[in-house]
């Protein structure tokens, strides 16, 4: 079954990321209409040298059930809030848990 809404397909991305990668702690959603944000809190990785978040975008997938186009970043935890989000993505305030 197809999730319609952008929230809902982000919760089930992130739910399958984080059971296909168990070193992801948390994962943060920010609305959009028009595409899934998502920042995955996960310490295998290395820090960010730019100070920015920086995502990986993807197009949408609805053999998968995501019909949105995807932008994912992986960041330390201690990076949350204090790097620079990506135009449009709004503040760290707006952030969201979905995992």
């Amino acid at each position: 079954m197809i999730t319609k809404t952008i929230k809902g397909q982000a919760k089930k991305l992130a739910r399958a990321n984080k059971q296909t990668e168990p070193a992801i702690k948390k994962v943060y959603w920010f609305k959009s209409d028009k595409e899934i944000r998502l920042v995955e809190l996960e310490d295998m990785v290395v820090s960010a040298l730019s100070g920015r978040v920086e995502p990986f975008y993807f197009g949408p997938s609805p053999q998968d059930g995501l019909t949105f186009p995807v932008g994912i970043a992986i960041i330390r935890t201690k990076e949350f809030g204090k790097l620079k989000l990506p135009r449009g993505w709004g503040s760290w305030g707006d952030a969201v848990r979905v995992v």
